[in-house]
Parts: C-alpha cells; sequence; structure tokens
C-alpha cells in the first residue's frame, strides 16, 4: 500500500531538512578537538615525535646570531620596569653591544621571552631550545586545528607533518635567535581558528585581536594575517566573511603602529637601488634555492649569500620538480580552492622575507618557516580522502633522519661555519668562518680564510677591516703590507674603511715611516685610530714629543693610546723612541 500523499506544508519542512544535510554533516569535522579523541590522538603523537625529533638541541650551545642577542645582549639580564621599556622602545639589535645598530625589526615579545629564559634559567641553552620547541610545538598544534576543522583529521595531519618535521625548519629550533618565526607564526595561526566560522562571538574577536597583535610584536610578518583570513573566506565563500573578523585584525594594527614609532625605527637602513636590482636581476636564481630546498633539503646552512649562489644549472632541477609537484597537487586536489589559498599563503609569507636580503644579501632557511604552514593546507587539500600512509611513513622517517644529520652542525658558532664552509664553500663563508678563528686566535687558519674572501668573485669585502690586523697580530707585518695594497687597489676594499688605518700601521711596522704617515693623514673621512697611532708615533721620531701628549689626551684612554705608539716604534726598530714614549707614560 502505497503511502498518502503528505501536504505541500508537511513536504516543505522535510525538503529543507534534506537540502540542509550536506551543510549538517560539515560542523561534525568542526567539533572542538578535546572531543575528537582520534584528532587528539593524531595530535599528540605527532608533537611527541616532533619533540623527540629536534630532543639532540638540548645539549647545543648558542651559536651565530645567538651569541649577539642572548650572551651579550644588554637589556634582557633583568626584568624590571626600566628593562621592559627598553624592549618596547628599542630596535631589536641596539639590544646588543653595539646600540646604534638599526635593523628595523622591532620584537618586543621577542626580547621579553629572551629575559624570561635568562631570569628563570641563566644563560642555559638548553632552557633556551627547549622555549623555543614550545613555541614550534604552539604552531604546529595551532596549524593541525586550523585543518582539521577546514579538513579532517586525516588532511590535518599530513599537513602538520610537512610542516612540524621538513628539515628546513630546523634553523629555527637551532637558533635561538630566529625563534621570533615561531613566535608568530604560532600566534597567526591561533588567531586564523579564531575567526573561521562566519559568526564569531566577541570572546573570539578579543582572542584573535591578542593573538595577532602578539605576533606583530613578535615579527613583523604577522601584518600578513588579514590577506591569510581573506584568502580563506574567498576560498571557502567566495567573498570576505564578517567584517568585525578583519576588524579585529585591524585593531591589532591599529595598536601595534603607534608602538612601533616608540623605537624609532624610521630612521632604519632601506634598501639600495643596486641591492633592488641585484635581487631583481636573481629572482630566478634565488625561486631555484628555495624550491629546490622544498623538494630536496641538503645541503642544510644557514650561510647562503645573494651574491655567491651557485650555477642555476645546479639548482634549477629542484625549482622545476618543485613546480611539477605542486602543479599535480593543485590539478588533482580535492578541495582545490583551498589548496590554491594554501599556496597563496606560501607566496605571501616568503615575499616579505626578500627585504632581509635585500638588506644583508643572505637567504635564510628560517625564511620559509610560515611559507611551509601554507603549503602545509596546500598538501592537506591535495591528499585524497584515503591517505598513502606508507608514502608518508617513509617521507617522515627521512625528513626525521636528515633533521638528525644536521642537528651536530649547530653545536656552536664555529661549527656552523666550519660545516657551512665545508658543504657550500664561497667567499661568504670563507669569511664568516674567518671571524670564528680570529675569534678563537687560530690567526693562520683565520688569515688564509681572510685572503680567500677577498680573492672570492666578487671579494667579500666585509673582511677588509680585519683582515690586515690579523695578520698585525700574528707578526707577519710584511705580508699585511703586502695585502693592504692589493686589497685597497685591486679588491675594491674602501680607503674610508679600519683598512687604510691598519695599512699604515703596517707599513710603519716595517719602518716606511714617511710612507705610512702620508696615508693615515689622507684617509678619506679623516684619520681613524689606528692611524692617529701612526701620526703619533711619527711626532716621537721627529722628538716632537708635546704633540704626542696632545693626541693622547685627545682619546678615551691616554695611557692605552701611548702605549701602542711605544709598541708600533719597538716594532719598527725605532728602540729610542719608544723608551721616550714610555717614559712619558711613566710620568
Amino acid at each position: 500500500m502505497e503511502s498518502p500523499e503528505r501536504p505541500p506544508q508537511q513536504r516543505e519542512p522535510l525538503q529543507q531538512a534534506l537540502r540542509q544535510e550536506p551543510l549538517q554533516r560539515e560542523p561534525q569535522r568542526r567539533e572542538p578537538l578535546h572531543r575528537d579523541s582520534r584528532s587528539r590522538n593524531l595530535l599528540l603523537g605527532l608533537l611527541l615525535l616532533t619533540a623527540l625529533t629536534y630532543a639532540r638541541l638540548w645539549g647545543v650551545e648558542f651559536s651565530w646570531d645567538d651569541e649577539a642577542l642572548i650572551v651579550d645582549n644588554q637589556v634582557t639580564g633583568a626584568l624590571d620596569l626600566e628593562s621592559v621599556k627598553a624592549f618596547f622602545t628599542r630596535d631589536l639589535w641596539s639590544t646588543t653591544r653595539l646600540p646604534t645598530l638599526k635593523s628595523g625589526y622591532y620584537r618586543p615579545l621577542m626580547l621579553l621571552s629572551l629575559a624570561l629564559d635568562r631570569a628563570a634559567f641563566g644563560l642555559s641553552s638548553a632552557a633556551a631550545h627547549a622555549h623555543s620547541l614550545l613555541w614550534h610545538l604552539g604552531a604546529v598544534a595551532a596549524l593541525f586545528a586550523l585543518i582539521r576543522r577546514l579538513l579532517g583529521a586525516g588532511p590535518a595531519l599530513a599537513g602538520s607533518l610537512l610542516f612540524a618535521l621538513h628539515p628546513v625548519q630546523a634553523e629555527v629550533l637551532a637558533l635561538v635567535a630566529a625563534r621570533n618565526d615561531a613566535m608568530a607564526a604560532a600566534l597567526v595561526l591561533v588567531a586564523l581558528g579564531l575567526l573561521l566560522d562566519r559568526d564569531v562571538k566577541w570572546p573570539r574577536l578579543v582572542g584573535a585581536f591578542a593573538a595577532a597583535l602578539a605576533a606583530l610584536l613578535s615579527k613583523e610578518s604577522a601584518v600578513l594575517a588579514l590577506v591569510m583570513l581573506l584568502t580563506l573566506d574567498l576560498a571557502r565563500w567566495r567573498r570576505p566573511g564578517a567584517g568585525a573578523r578583519y576588524a579585529s585584525l585591524l585593531a591589532a594594527l591599529v595598536v601595534y603602529v603607534p608602538l612601533r614609532r616608540l623605537a624609532d625605527l624610521d630612521s632604519a637602513i632601506t634598501p639600495t637601488a643596486d641591492s633592488l636590482r641585484l635581487v631583481a636581476a636573481s629572482s630566478i636564481d634565488i625561486a631555484a634555492i628555495y624550491g629546490g630546498l622544498l623538494v630536496w633539503p641538503w645541503p642544510l646552512t644557514p650561510a647562503r649569500h645573494l651574491l655567491y649562489l651557485p650555477p642555476l644549472h645546479q639548482t634549477l632541477f629542484g625549482l622545476a620538480v618543485f613546480g611539477v609537484v605542486l602543479g599535480l597537487a593543485i590539478s588533482r586536489a580535492r578541495d582545490r580552492t583551498l589548496a590554491v589559498a594554501g599556496l597563496l599563503w606560501a607566496a605571501l609569507a616568503w615575499a616579505p622575507t626578500l627585504a632581509a636580503t635585500l638588506d644583508k644579501g643572505l637567504l635564510g632557511e628560517r625564511y620559509l618557516y610560515l611559507p611551509l604552514a601554507g603549503l602545509g593546507l596546500t598538501a592537506a587539500a591535495a591528499l585524497p580522502a584515503t591517505l598513502p600512509w606508507r608514502w608518508l611513513a617513509a617521507l617522515t622517517a627521512l625528513a626525521v633522519g636528515t633533521i638528525q644529520m644536521r642537528l651536530p652542525d649547530w653545536q656552536d658558532s664555529r661549527t656552523v661555519w666550519e660545516r657551512a664552509h665545508a658543504h657550500a664553500p664561497t667567499a661568504f663563508t670563507a669569511g664568516g668562518l674567518a671571524w670564528y678563528y680570529h675569534r678563537d686566535r687560530d690567526l693562520d687558519a683565520a688569515n688564509a680564510l681572510f685572503v680567500m674572501a677577498l680573492q672570492g668573485d666578487p671579494p667579500y669585502r666585509d673582511v677588509c677591516d680585519l683582515i690586515l690586523s690579523s695578520h698585525m697580530e700574528a707578526r707577519q707585518t710584511q705580508r699585511a703590507v703586502e695585502l693592504g695594497r692589493w686589497a685597497i687597489e685591486e679588491r675594491g676594499c674602501p680607503r674610508g674603511g679600519l683598512i687604510t688605518g691598519h695599512y699604515a700601521v703596517a707599513l710603519a711596522g716595517t719602518g716606511r715611516w714617511d710612507e705610512a704617515v702620508t696615508v693615515a693623514l689622507n684617509r678619506p673621512g679623516g684619520t681613524d685610530a689606528p692611524g692617529l697611532v701612526v701620526v703619533a708615533g711619527g711626532r716621537a721620531r721627529a722628538g716632537d714629543l708635546k704633540s704626542v701628549v696632545q693626541l693622547a689626551r685627545q682619546q678615551k684612554d691616554p695611557v692605552d693610546f701611548a702605549g701602542r705608539v711605544a709598541k708600533l716604534l719597538r716594532l719598527s726598530g725605532e728602540a729610542d723612541a719608544a723608551a721616550r714614549v714610555t717614559a712619558l707614560i711613566r710620568k
């Protein structure tokens, strides 16, 4: 017997319910994470694996930028009101031993995190690395939660695995000074997670505002949160969501800008026209380096410089493979719009890192940290409904193995640069390694590397200020004279730099006093401190001790100045003049 036909007023609610059924299934994936035991277990397993992978970092010392920003930091040694004020009113790098440095980086929460480390554990590198790892785990958890609500637990695991354990992430974990990348990423992802739904209540709006502001105070790239949210909205709804969600992020920016002005960063160094042209001309090479690292992350080294990139034919294959994999992923993605959104996230997060390349010439693996969150979303959206678990396990094992092989490279600054020079030798790595050899008084090794750096094409001229003084310290005065002429006349070392004063000292040390005094007095920009020692020595040789006294009194430490004059005179065989200057010191 057929069922009696329902009247229209009874059919309509049923039809509406049937039309709404697909929409009712989606929120089931978006239940709070703590209610989904499978998701919780997957996330906990991922976090445990990540923590175990980076456990070796707890035995790694501070290295490279850590020495300046942590060990030698002048404001993070206390947590009093004056120190906290300095966090919010100083350029990040002006808090080091060189307070005149202007990097343009305003990162007060990064400084606060370093101060908390120091207050609780002193200068413990193990505690500092553990703190950095916690931020990375927080970023992984925030990305997992966000992707899970968009695509489900399985894709969330795959995308978060890529972000958590890709070997290029090791630099952010190994270099405590790069902790701000993990801080900003974690806080941005938290803010986006709070604003993911169309209708967001005020507690979530306030939470997103706080997270976004904290992200901005950790690293400037957090300004991208607005565009990342818009990208997600367009991918899901083809239009922006409620304006209040964007207003919460804009409010964070409105608060941030006046705070940034407290640090007087408007006068920070800006890229030159030459550096802009160089980056533009090298754009394919730069893309090839980063694309290749994403596909085959080897060698992992922090010491890549814009002027010393490998030939394009050595890196183009990696970029091509990355392009092919990305094209296939998007073309076959289960959710193509979210896959494209993730790619846009990655591109947007990577683009601002070119500012650091413009300023310092560095291509850091840390610059891929936040972009990998976008690529994690792309991977999650591209994978099939049934995940290729064997492939994921194999790639995870390869990633973990690569990280284990390279973490020992970060044992200390000297080891970092030794490995960098061994894996990717350039004039830049030679100069960097030479600096640490010189610091450790391994002068013969340092001097050979200084020369190698200046022999490079182009010469790495950052060594100009140290190459001659290092040879003088090694008692290679005649060699310093030869190198001084070569460095200035053939390798482009600036005559207005310290090298001119050091060249004058080397000339005087070999007895060529007249030439030395002329070089010191004719230095562009005026005679510098080493040059003044030469001038005073010349006056002492002529018996004009009154001029020597006058020059000494103009220095911060007159006794030390006179002592250096006497030492130079003795080196050149002027024992009588040296004795007269020594007698002045005793008086």
